[in-house]
This record gives structure tokens, C-alpha cells and sequence, in this order.
């Protein structure tokens, strides 16, 4: 019985997010009530609360997951291709995440500049916490490995996915500063120029 209970509410929860999802996939957030949300889940406007403050975190939550599958479709293809050294491994894991976004222009209009919220976000860290801890500690065995020393590789991450997450979206949508298979050479010099900073002989 209790499991039945549980499994009820985790389908009401998937329900509203898989709601909201369509619904700020077509509209900007401002048009979007949480009525709107319930009733297009099929469930009481009571239920949202016990599950979501309002829709504004919903909407973080949806953020965090879409780039949270980018970064671990990512990784799984990184797995296939057996990539050894650091900076190209790097740079292979933040170009798949760019092609699946140059691919589905939706979700980058969706997570905007927030690519790093896949990773990082303190508002859902209990949340994310095991798996950003696993990404980070990937990211670290790969520079001890490859002879990089770096004191705060969570810290390095976050800029390094920030800037493809900004740089990106201009470049995809507007074609600015170029367009994006134009910016990306620039774009992983500037990051290879940041790792080997912490490399050692």
C-alpha cells in the first residue's frame, strides 16, 4: 500500500513537470500560470505546492534536468571514444553538448545561459549534489592523470561550461559574435589556454 502511495505521488510530480515543460517550451514563463500547469497535468492547483514553490522552480528544475541529460549524453559518448588526454576530452564532452543544442535550437532557448546548471545550481544542489560530485571527480581524475594540478576543479568546470553555455547561445541563435562552427575554434582555444595553465611538466 505504502508503495503505491509513493509511486502515486512520483506520477503526479513527473506529470507537472512534464506539464510545465511543454508549456514553457511554447510560452515565455510570464505567460504561464500555475493553474495553467495543473491543469494541463491533470491534477489539483493544491498538489503543485506540495511539490514546487511556485513555477519559477519548476522551471529550475526543467533547466537543471535538460542540461543535465546534455552533459551525461556527453559523457557516455566520451566513454565510447576512449579519448586519453585531458584537454581533448574536455573540449569532445562541451562540443557533443553544442551539437545536441545546435540540433534542438528549443532547449537552448529553454536553459538560455544556464548550461551550467546541468552541474551546478545551489538553489537544487541536494538534488544534483551526487551527480555533480561524479562529474567534478571525472573531471579531476582526468587532470591528475594527465599531469594537471588544479586546487578547485569544480571552480574551473563551472567557468569553463559558462563560457560555451553564453557564448554559445548568441552564437546559435544569432549568429554573434559568429556563427557557432565559426566561434567554436576560438571557443576551445580559449579553454585549452585555460587547462594548460594548470598543467605541469
Amino acid at each position: 500500500m505504502k508503495s503505491k502511495v509513493i509511486e502515486n505521488k512520483k506520477n503526479k510530480k513527473n506529470a507537472l513537470l512534464k506539464s510545465a515543460f511543454e508549456l514553457f517550451l511554447k510560452k515565455d514563463i510570464h505567460e504561464v500560470t500555475v493553474q495553467d500547469i495543473t491543469k494541463n497535468a491533470n491534477v489539483a492547483k493544491g498538489t503543485f505546492y506540495l511539490y514546487f514553490q511556485d513555477k519559477y522552480q519548476i522551471r529550475d528544475v526543467l533547466i537543471q534536468t535538460e542540461a543535465k541529460k546534455l552533459f551525461e549524453s556527453a559523457q557516455e559518448e566520451l566513454e565510447k571514444n576512449d579519448i586519453q588526454d585531458f584537454e581533448d576530452s574536455v573540449i569532445f564532452i562541451i562540443n557533443q553538448v553544442l551539437l545536441k543544442l545546435e540540433n534542438n535550437p528549443i532547449i537552448l532557448k529553454f536553459i538560455k545561459k544556464n548550461l551550467s546548471w546541468g552541474i551546478f545550481h545551489e538553489r537544487l544542489q541536494s538534488s544534483i549534489e551526487e551527480d555533480s560530485l561524479n562529474m567534478i571527480a571525472k573531471f579531476s581524475a582526468s587532470a591528475i592523470k594527465n599531469h594537471y594540478v588544479i586546487d578547485r576543479p569544480d571552480v574551473v568546470l563551472n567557468i569553463i561550461i559558462e563560457a560555451a553555455g553564453s557564448t554559445c547561445y548568441n552564437s546559435i541563435l544569432y549568429n554573434q559574435p559568429l556563427p557557432i562552427e565559426k566561434l567554436k575554434p576560438y571557443l576551445y582555444k580559449a579553454i585549452r589556454a585555460i587547462l594548460s595553465s594548470y598543467k605541469y611538466s
